[in-house]
């Protein structure tokens, strides 16, 4: 499992929503009459979607699997960068594919709370409060695929690499790391000590390397020794082979592996784009769709009389992101990317991209947390004091208000310039063009001129969300089981990897960001976290739209993989129940 303290990023946005879609069958019925109705039918569904199962797969003991079989599986784009703590590698597509190759320490279970992963930490704990002090030992066990054995050696020039003092290294987040002031070996190679510099609430996230010290001592290895070939493997699985011209990546079984051995002989993860993705499952092509993000697809996946259709709750949510530096100086301007804000109808953009998923559309208006989850408030209204509602009417007196005027045409102009902008999509991924079609046809209505840019969708993230090439866009980004040590880097330093918006809150919010990261008084950490929340709410720079169910089609057969909220899968064990 691959577990770091920065977002990943999702190209599709695996989309959840609508179920307002009754208003298009009740014609007639008055459209006061048809909103009720909806708002009704959303609230029903809301309410089942807060029974939903925490995990929703298909469980069997170990010794009830088969030994053997293939689990073929799609992903929407190759890694660019196949290190996951380098800036291009931070890609939820990347995550799933080392999933099975890559341990990080611990383990969660259903109700989201963490253990150690024996495989790889033999303990874990603080053995000293001032100066926090974490002590680990490794299981001695635990080796690369080469055979050399995971060593503090290997922690102690990975924490050095991700503490943001060298330049050098191209880093997706320093969140945790910044605050390690020494990794040091103790008893032997296998035991070590973390001092921090300032206590760090979510410590266990740090305890244990992703890559061997030989890519994290040399930055140039650290940044572009592996954007062709795979990290090394220490899981149950290792890579077999790459082939990048067909988009196809096949794991094997590892055969260093230390722990017992892993049920599934081969797993074959192959390049779809969302808008093949139907026909590639119906044809039987796939053995399962991990995350169903449009209504062509939950179309498709439930008429197969041989699929389980599995939904659980999610930690992943779309977003609206307006570039600070786009759009030729327009979009610097707050008024502007407040109109934006109110003149976009979220409901709408949530029912245009799902449709018959049977799941309601549930905004979301907190930056860290996610609906329902403890602290979450909605912080459009805790920080102007009122909510985010789609109102075009105050969209268009804030574009007055910034001096673009409507005149004759259809398109506001001011010094007359076109209030002109660009919408990046990535090709044949269709959630994300139906949100940004929905978005431009309700901005074009309060006189912007806003037209869809398709780019290829490999190159979306690298070439030009990474390189602030972009006025608008909507990705996802999946949270963490850690969200205030794992959002803050989204919005803050200016000069983070991850914050693509280009929001500068530097002056505002740093000590906050510290104690949402230090503060281990649960109360004090959430009055920091919805300030900075109410914080970043007021740029108006990412405008969150809803959150995402997740929702697996999964072949009848397949066992201990699915949906699930938290749960860790145990790739030992997925595999094929026994007849």
């Amino acid at each position: 499992m691959t577990l770091t303290s920065n977002r990943r990023r999702f190209l599709q946005g695996t989309a959840v929503l609508g179920g307002a879609g009754a208003l298009a069958a009740c014609s007639q019925q008055s459209s006061e009459e048809q909103a009720e109705q909806a708002a009704e039918e959303n609230e029903q569904k809301a309410a089942e979607q807060a029974e939903l199962p925490s995990t929703a797969w298909t469980r069997a003991e170990y010794d009830d699997v088969e030994d053997g079989g293939t689990l073929r599986l799609a992903v929407s784009q190759l890694p660019n960068n196949w290190n996951g703590s380098h800036a291009d590698g931070a890609l939820v597509d990347r995550s799933r594919i080392v999933d099975p190759m890559i341990g990080s320490g611990i383990i969660f279970t259903e109700d989201g709370e963490w253990e150690l992963d024996s495989n790889y930490l033999v303990s874990a704990e603080v053995t000293s409060e001032d100066p926090q002090i974490v002590t680990v030992k490794y299981n001695p066990d635990a080796v690369w695929e080469n055979g050399d054995p995971v060593t503090i050696e290997d922690l102690i020039a990975y924490a050095k690499a991700l503490k943001g003092d060298d330049d050098a290294y191209q880093v997706a987040s320093t969140v945790g790391w910044e605050q390690i002031k020494e990794v040091r070996q103790t008893d032997d190679e296998f035991t070590g000590e973390i001092e921090f510099e300032s206590p760090y609430a979510d410590w266990i996230t740090l305890c244990y390397p992703e890559i061997p010290h030989t890519i994290s001592d040399d930055p140039e290895e650290f940044n572009e020794g592996y954007v062709d070939k795979n990290t090394p493997s220490n899981g149950p699985f290792m890579v077999d082979s790459i082939d990048n011209t067909a988009g196809v990546v096949t794991l094997k079984r590892n055969d260093k592996w230390w722990g017992r051995a892993p049920k599934l002989e081969t797993i074959i993860f192959t390049l779809v784009s969302q808008q093949q993705l139907p026909s590639a499952f119906a044809n039987g092509e796939l053995d399962a769709l991990d995350g169903i993000a449009d209504g062509d697809t939950y179309s498709q996946a439930t008429s197969r009389d041989d699929v389980e259709i599995q939904k659980s709750n999610g930690v992943t949510w779309n977003w609206l992101g307006i570039n600070l530096e786009g759009g030729d100086g327009i979009l610097a301007d707050e008024k502007v990317r407040e109109a934006i804000a109110r003149g976009v109808n979220r409901e709408a953009v949530g029912e245009a991209v799902v449709g018959p998923l049977d799941s309601p559309v549930i905004l979301k208006d907190h930056f860290v947390f996610m609906p329902g989850q403890d602290g979450y408030e909605d912080s459009y209204e805790a920080a102007l004091g009122d909510p985010l509602t789609f109102d075009p009417e105050r969209a268009g007196e804030l574009l007055d208000e910034a001096g673009w005027e409507l005149g004759d045409g259809d398109v506001r102009t001011k010094d007359g310039e076109e209030l002109a902008l660009s919408f990046l999509i990535p090709a044949d991924v269709k959630s994300n063009s139906d949100r940004a079609r929905q978005m431009q046809s309700d901005l074009n209505e309060i006189g912007f001129n806003v037209e869809l840019e398709t780019v290829p969708a490999d190159a979306y993230f690298d070439e030009y969300i990474h390189v602030g090439d972009f006025d608008l866009i909507t990705p996802g980004w999946q949270g963490t089981q850690f969200p205030e040590t794992s959002s803050s880097n989204i919005y803050y330093p200016h000069s983070s990897a991850q914050n693509y918006t280009s929001i500068n809150l530097d002056d505002e919010v740093g000590d906050l960001v510290d104690t949402m990261k230090s503060e281990t008084d649960e109360e004090a950490r959430l009055e920091a976290t919805n300030e900075f929340s109410q914080a970043v709410a007021q740029t108006f720079s990412t405008i969150p739209l809803y959150a995402v169910p997740k929702i697996f089609a999964v072949a009848e057969g397949i066992v201990n993989y699915g949906a699930a909220l938290f749960e860790t899968f145990d790739w030992t064990q997925v595999g094929y129940i026994s007849e």
